[in-house]
């Protein structure tokens, strides 16, 4: 009962929190400042909660130090989602100034993000490395993880990678995507994420507390989310269609045909003789 339940709390948490984030964004635009009070006030919630929690070991605190996590990532997402916390570079690619590679142009585009994502991430390994309870430490580390490796295989190249769920004002983005094929790193980060819920799944089944039980459930629930993310990259599915009700009412009337149009016209990355003539 204790598996199920964690499951079941972590599949409904991911699913509730990635569509309370987008629509968070999509509002940011007339309610810049509700939605950024709104965002910060419930990530100092989450911190308190990882303070309050990191030395109990009871199902209770795995709960709270899980959703206290979310709560940090959520936003983390909601100011990179409003373009807040984005990078300096905020122009397609094929727009001037032209950077010297494909890589150094993408990365200037969500810099500032990932920087933050990574301080974080260094401030919550710092200050509770040695907690008793690590279950929003861990959270907040395999959401990065995933994370990371959505994003290298989207530049690398995923066949289906462009969402229908990233806002206008970052569609900009899309340009820097690869479409055009499925890179060898898919196959190679798939697997990993395979292993790695494997592995969870098997610390969970071990666990001889009731914390770890749902320690290791919440995570591995998430880890499995995470590989179905990635089909996601490669398979012709709408993945926004989870969240019809927190996307803008245009953008779920155009996604079936934007998911179509991709399908039978993939993105290529720039060309070394087209960025030299337009350089020139």
């Amino acid at each position: 009962m204790v598996f199920l339940s964690a499951l079941l709390v972590a599949s409904v948490a991911w699913w509730v929190a990635t569509g309370l984030v987008l629509a968070l964004a999509r509002a940011g635009t007339r309610y810049f400042k509700t939605v950024m009070a709104l965002a910060t006030g419930v990530a100092v919630i989450g911190v308190f909660g990882l303070i309050a929690t990191e030395d109990r070991t009871t199902e209770t605190s795995a709960y709270i130090a899980f959703f206290s996590a979310m709560a940090l990532w959520a936003w983390h997402e909601t100011t990179f989602l409003i373009g807040l916390v984005t990078g300096p570079r905020r122009i397609a690619y094929m727009e001037a100034p032209h950077e010297k590679s494909r890589f150094r142009a993408a990365f200037l585009t969500v810099r500032d993000h990932e920087i933050a994502l990574f301080v974080t991430l260094l401030a919550l390994v710092w200050f509770m490395h040695e907690a008793d309870n690590t279950t929003g430490l861990l959270a907040f580390c395999l959401l990065w993880v995933m994370r990371v490796s959505t994003k290298l295989n989207i530049y690398l190249g995923a066949r289906h990678a462009i969402s229908d769920m990233l806002p206008d004002r970052l569609s900009y983005l899309k340009s820097y995507f690869r479409t055009d094929r499925t890179s060898g790193w898919f196959y190679v980060s798939l697997s990993g994420s395979a292993i790695l819920l494997a592995w969870l799944v098997l610390s969970a089944a071990q666990a001889d507390t009731a914390h770890g039980a749902v320690k290791w459930t919440l995570l591995a629930s998430f880890a499995g989310l995470a590989l179905i993310e990635h089909l996601f990259l490669v398979l012709p599915v709408r993945d926004s269609a989870l969240w019809g009700w927190a996307m803008d009412k245009t953008k779920k009337r155009q996604s079936n045909k934007n998911r179509a149009n991709r399908t039978a016209l993939h993105t290529k990355p720039e060309s070394e003789t087209s960025r030299a003539t337009a350089r020139a």
